[in-house]
């Protein structure tokens, strides 16, 4: 029965009403011709029931015969479904059209999604390493190598464990996890001065002091021994000392700045997924020195992500030089500046500055301008290093590979 219904489908088929004094008559008449009917039922006296369109044509001269009245109240199937598509041929093009919108949309990834990073400068690091591959909004899914993704990120992440790149819907998914970090397996060491100084302050959690509050210390000094108990251990604590630090800088009182000349270029493009084109304007900017920007406009947007087809309004401005000559202590002024701003990005994390000192050491009408600055700041001078014996006054040393005390080598 199945097959038949969509059989008559396919060929297209008609519900009729009759009316009359010899409906059944008529039924009688359609069985012993042949005529195939179903979906035969009444309802408040009049007969319906389906056949063929086909089959249309040989009930017609039984109408004629007999005192009834017939009348078609549905049309259904394929041949009335494609006749509606060739009166309403705009509707059938947009129908095509949507579906290869449609299949076009499917096969591109339209937003790229990272999971499993701890933190958010991973995060970006990794998003940038994507971007560099080309996979972003627009990209079809079939120029992506999944595998060689993978591989990527494990060689240029060594702290990742694993990684797995996959898509779901028009969604790219790249799902890392780092490796644990190893255990904390500290081996006996010392703590020295990775800079000299003055001693300020000195905090001890295991070993021996070697340095006192107010005692001069140069590189390589040991300030912790990682000795306790004649026991060889790793030494911690940490030792403040003031620190000098000093900076030279010299200049001409010229100061060169871009700025807009005033001319500028556009340009609107027409980006369809990955493929740029250009419908007026310049193809690039035609100036040596310019900024530019860009609006951007989706045609068909889907969710937050930018959709497959954009129009871009790109403009350029060209810049031009801009030379200034400054007085001499506008000068001093920003050579200092750059000078001291130079020390504090090599300090130490935590080094916090106690005092600045500036000096300009050209004098009037000296070009280019000199000047000299040094900063005073309180910073932790340790830095660990393996284990070895320190030697103690009158010849032996203290430590070992056994902890013992043992002969300097006298015989």
């Amino acid at each position: 029965m199945l097959f038949l219904k969509s059989w008559f489908w396919l060929q297209g088929q008609l519900l009729i009403k009759v009316e009359g004094k010899e409906t059944e008559r008529l039924l009688n008449q359609c069985l012993s011709r042949g005529i195939y009917l179903w979906d035969i039922h009444w309802h408040e006296g009049i007969l319906y029931f389906r056949l063929s369109s086909r089959s249309f044509s040989r009930l017609r001269p039984l109408v004629r015969t007999l005192k009834v009245r017939v009348r078609i109240v549905e049309k259904s199937g394929m041949p009335f479904f494609l006749r509606t598509f060739r009166r309403r041929r705009m509707l059938a093009v947009g129908g095509v059209l949507f579906l290869l919108l449609l299949y076009a949309w499917s096969s591109c990834i339209w937003s790229v999604q990272v999971k499993g990073v701890g933190h958010e400068t991973q995060r970006k690091e990794l998003a940038q390493m994507l971007q560099g591959r080309g996979i972003m909004s627009g990209v079809l899914k079939e120029r992506i190598d999944l595998s060689a993704v993978e591989q990527e990120v494990l060689v240029q992440f060594p702290e990742l464990a694993w990684a797995r790149a996959y898509f779901t819907g028009t969604r790219f998914v790249l799902e890392v996890v780092p490796k644990l970090p190893p255990p904390d397996l500290a081996k006996p060491g010392h703590l020295v001065a990775k800079k000299s100084g003055l001693v300020l302050d000195v905090l001890v959690l295991t070993g021996k002091p070697l340095v006192d509050k107010g005692a001069s210390v140069q590189v390589g000094d040991v300030l912790i021994l990682g000795d306790q108990g004649r026991r060889p251990v790793p030494a911690k604590g940490r030792v403040l000392a003031r620190i000098w630090h000093e900076c030279y800088k010299e200049g001409e009182p010229i100061e060169q700045y871009w700025v807009r000349s005033g001319n500028t270029a556009s340009s609107r493009v027409l980006k369809v997924l990955a493929r740029e084109f250009v419908l007026k304007g310049v193809r690039e900017s035609p100036f040596q020195h310019f900024e530019s920007g860009e609006e951007r406009k989706n045609i068909l947007r889907w969710r937050n992500s930018g959709g497959p087809v954009e129009v871009i309004d790109k403009t350029y401005h060209e810049l031009k030089e801009v030379r200034r000559t400054l007085s001499e202590k506008e000068c001093a002024q920003r050579l200092m500046d750059q000078a001291l701003a130079h020390l504090k990005q090599n300090l130490d994390e935590g080094s916090k500055i106690v005092q600045v000192d500036k000096k300009v050491l050209s004098t009037t009408g000296d070009s280019p301008i000199r000047v000299w600055v040094r900063i005073e700041a309180v910073e932790d001078i340790t830095t660990p290093i393996p284990y070895y014996p320190q030697k103690r006054e009158g010849g032996t040393f203290i430590g070992g590979t056994t902890g013992e005390e043992s002969s300097s080598g006298q015989q």
